[in-house]
């Protein structure tokens, strides 16, 4: 069997992405009553484990395609 040569590993050069920035409160954004209420519904939805297909949400929000 032929014998292996090792390679040195090289270390992968940092990210070239700038660091992130904290967001202040002028950049947030109000969230309405309804959307906290819709985000709400949806994560009570994932953890009983119901899904929706994507004709059901289109019904649902009257979407005609």
């Amino acid at each position: 069997m032929p014998k292996v040569e090792r390679v040195p590993s090289t270390r992968t050069p940092p990210s070239e992405l700038p660091p992130a920035r904290r967001r202040t409160s002028e950049d947030e954004e109000e969230l309405t009553d309804e959307a906290i209420r819709a985000i709400e519904e949806g994560l009570a939805d994932l953890r009983a484990g119901r899904t929706f297909t994507l004709a059901e949400i289109k019904r649902e929000f009257g979407i005609d395609t």
